[in-house]
């Protein structure tokens, strides 16, 4: 198994995975790196890494595997200097954790080592941000999805699924288009409607003639609803970016259902059959989600 990892990005998920590996062994070796190592000090101190550095001085000395955690908008160049480095051992893996794959895969898939790639998204997270939220169990249960491309080895693809199944999760093997179809519709498009209907709310209580904070009526179901929509507008603005054709598809589907929706409640006693079997098909799918 892996006993000397680079992390680069110390967030939720870069957090969570040293949290994790040190629980798992103690004496595994983890160098964290970020824009500003100072900023890393934190992890240092807590003793969930042994060694900070910046994103400007990387060494792979002796690294066997490298999990880039960075932001959308750099962790392109994170992978493509990985590749590239002169220290890069030849069994050594590279892995990610981004939400969108395939424009990531297409962009370094014609470099020289690109085979030491392996794309990986964690169906964990919180819309909460920052090592300091991070959690050593964040990934028991959840999902990891792998998506190996065409230079991949299967020994490659075997060791990675052990060490997220080394982190209590589950993985699955996808094809990178596949994955940002899939994810469009359980992760991408939950966060887009979550975040028109909190700018829904916060126009009408703006327009409200009388004055009245709508603030104070929120209850459970809204904040569960809108829960997601907290989440770093940066990251998500670059999800929107890197996925946007599978997302204006899923968007165009949306605004199909809401006419579905307004048509019915506009038919009187027809709309009134068409409304109970409209909820009644939503409850029956969520009852059967796990």
């Amino acid at each position: 198994m892996f006993t000397n990892i680079a992390v680069f990005g110390l967030g939720l998920l870069g957090g969570s995975i040293c949290r994790g590996l040190k629980k798992i062994n103690p004496d595994i070796r983890i160098t964290a790196y970020g824009r500003n190592a100072s900023r890393l000090e934190p992890a240092l101190k807590d003793a969930f890494v042994d060694t900070v550095g910046s994103f400007e001085r990387i060494s792979l000395a002796g690294v066997d595997l490298a999990v880039v955690s960075t932001p959308a908008d750099v962790s392109v160049d994170i992978i493509s200097r990985l590749i590239r480095h002169a220290e890069l051992g030849p069994a050594a893996i590279i892995i990610d954790v981004g939400s969108v794959k395939e424009p990531i895969i297409r962009s370094v898939t014609g470099m020289d080592r690109s085979d030491r790639f392996v794309g990986c998204h964690p169906m964990a997270g919180s819309e909460k941000m920052g090592y300091e939220h991070s959690r050593e169990d964040l990934f028991d249960g959840a999902t990891v999805i792998i998506t190996p491309h065409s230079g991949n080895r299967d020994g490659d693809i075997r060791m990675v699924r052990e060490f997220w199944e080394g982190l209590k999760a589950r993985t699955v093997i996808v094809k990178p288009e596949e994955h940002d179809r899939i994810v469009t519709y359980t992760s991408h498009l939950p966060h887009i409607v979550a975040s028109s209907l909190v700018r829904v709310f916060d126009e009408f209580n703006r327009d409200q003639a009388a004055g009245t904070d709508l603030r104070s009526f929120v209850g459970t179901g809204f904040r569960d609803v809108t829960r997601v929509s907290s989440g770093s507008p940066d990251m998500w603005r670059d999800i929107a970016l890197l996925n946007r054709e599978n997302i204006l598809h899923a968007v165009v589907m949306m605004i199909d259902e809401l006419e579905r929706l307004k048509k019915a409640l506009a038919d009187g006693e027809e709309g009134s059959r068409i409304l109970h079997e409209y909820f009644s098909a939503a409850k029956n799918v969520r009852d059967g989600l796990t």
